[in-house]
């Protein structure tokens, strides 16, 4: 009776021990807060620059989710998500962020959802074998003091952190940056070629279109500068325009066609430009030439098949696909694939200025090549293991730090521009920089129009923005969510070592450990029979 009584108590004891271990713990995580992510890129973890913008709120930021509750497949799990999502902002705002989910019709709110410019939606609903449609809401709004920021709707939560991160750093900003695009010499601009571009930029930036030939500076406000895929000459003003622009530390990305590509009648030529010097002299070129692929993209081809044309896909060498990324540089750290349609090599062989840091941004495959002028670009062609002859060739660089003027032995051009009586001061000639940033693409073409179905590739126009303007916050987020989990490629002599382990491994080494284990049972049966 005293031994039941002694294990009772023991019991009783240990279970209020741990009652007490869980209190403990729950009034620790009142006040503490973490959790563990195991994804590769942490896709269910705030990204420390949205943990950085919540830790520095000196002020109350109320999120309101008008969202209906029954809403239909996929739509239905986003609202638990969401609100996951927002419990980890609110954790690291020290109390100054607080959400509420309101479903409008529900709550008698539905002008209020208007008000704020959330559209009535209509949802699909698959129900007694019909479809129905029923009215619904799925927005969210973001109060800041006087100011407000709106999702008016939200398809799915693959982007939700970095709009929701974007929206609360307009809220919180007092300046916007602003970033210009060259245009004169054959560029895409807003009207042709870079109106997709725009809208994106135009979210976080204040975009501009300048004419260098007819400014006497770069205004002062932009602090960026994209040169995209440049058909024209520049006169040697602008090239003094833009030296002087990096001198002052101004960033500036080079994103240039060497050649000029016609697909529909398969020529091409090379593109001359006065660029090229202003290039060179800050220790990078891009060769004329076009890169050939082993990893690469398939196309869609039309053969006459007697009668009839029929459609077939073959691989094309100048479509790499690109997956050799530099993960020490923010603008491509988590980018795992880019798909960019011909391709020119950089030239490497420039001497950079002394305190000039130039890495490499994205290379080829590990079996690539080059083709020079002239060069056959049928899809028809075929290419022997030889072509790919090289390997890791480099496609994109930055430069950072130190750069020397191109202007050091040079005369400053005269301006011949419209506003000769402007009161805006001619640029005096700065001989060199400490610190200004170079990026350097061998494509031109990637963020145009015609590709705008590419993803990666306007996320890396995003990525070289924020870089150059030193806001790298939203880079981790952006990038986070455009990784393709495809399988590396193997060589052909081990494709059937794979294929044979993945169809015979298991069932070997099921065998195998049936085996091992017989085997130790029948020595401890032996064992046991000798010293019987």
């Amino acid at each position: 009776m005293a031994r039941e009584i002694k294990t009772k108590s023991a019991a009783g004891l240990m279970i209020l021990i741990v009652l007490a271990i869980i209190i403990i713990l729950n009034l620790i995580s009142v006040n503490l807060f973490s959790r563990i992510d195991l994804t590769d890129d942490g896709i269910y973890s705030l990204a420390e620059s949205s943990i950085g913008l919540m830790r520095n709120l000196n002020d109350r930021i109320t999120v309101k989710v008008y969202i209906t509750d029954d809403l239909p497949a996929p739509h239905n799990g986003h609202a638990r998500y969401l609100k996951d999502m927002l419990d980890d902002y609110r954790a690291y705002s020290g109390g100054y962020l607080h959400y509420e989910f309101i479903d409008p019709a529900r709550d008698g709110k539905e002008d209020e959802a208007r008000g704020y410019r959330i559209p009535t939606l209509q949802f699909n609903v698959f129900r007694n074998d019909k479809t129905e449609f029923i009215k619904g809401y799925k927005g969210i709004v973001l109060l800041y003091g006087d100011r407000q920021e709106v999702i008016p709707f939200f398809e799915n939560t693959s982007n939700l952190e970095y709009d929701l991160t974007l929206a609360m750093k307009k809220l919180t900003s007092t300046k916007i940056p602003s970033i210009g695009f060259t245009i004169g010499h054959g560029e895409p601009d807003i009207s042709a070629g870079l109106q997709t571009a725009y809208q994106i930029l135009q979210e976080e930036y204040r975009v501009q279109f300048i004419d260098l030939n007819n400014v006497r500076d770069i205004p002062h406000h932009i602090e960026a500068l994209f040169i995209v895929a440049p058909k024209q000459d520049f006169s040697e003003w602008e090239l003094y325009l833009i030296d002087q622009f990096i001198m002052r530390g101004g960033r500036v990305a080079f994103l240039i066609d060497r050649l000029d590509i016609d697909i529909a009648r398969g020529i091409v030529s090379g593109i001359d430009n006065t660029l090229y010097g202003l290039m060179n002299s800050y220790g990078i070129g891009i060769k004329e030439q076009l890169v050939i692929d082993a990893s690469c993209n398939m196309i869609p081809v039309m053969r006459d098949m007697g009668r009839f044309k029929m459609q077939s896909m073959v691989k094309y060498p100048f479509y790499p696909v690109i997956s050799g990324f530099n993960s020490e540089i923010p603008i491509v750290k988590d980018i795992k694939r880019l798909n960019i349609l011909f391709m020119n090599p950089l030239d490497l062989n420039h001497m950079i200025a002394d305190g000039c840091d130039r890495q490499i941004l994205f290379t080829s495959s590990a079996k690539s090549g080059v083709r020079s002028l002239p060069v056959d670009i049928s899809p028809e062609k075929q290419y022997r293991e030889s072509d790919f002859d090289r390997e890791y060739i480099p496609l994109g660089a930055v430069l950072t730090g130190r750069f020397e003027s191109y202007f050091t032995n040079r005369e400053i051009p005269a301006y011949t521009g419209p506003d000769t009586l402007s009161e805006t001061p001619i640029p005096e000639k700065t001989l060199d920089t400490d610190d200004s940033r170079v990026v350097v693409i061998g494509n031109g073409t990637f963020i145009t129009d015609d590709y705008r179905r590419n993803q990666a590739g306007f996320v890396i126009l995003m990525n070289i923005a924020d870089w150059m303007t030193q806001d790298e916050g939203l880079i981790s987020i952006r990038s986070k969510q455009v990784t393709a989990r495809t399988l590396d490629v193997v060589s052909d002599a081990a494709k059937p070592v794979i294929k044979y382990i993945n169809m015979f491994g298991m069932t070997i080494l099921v065998v195998l450990f049936g085996l091992v284990r017989w085997r130790i049972k029948r020595s401890s049966q032996k064992a046991r029979e000798q010293i019987k």
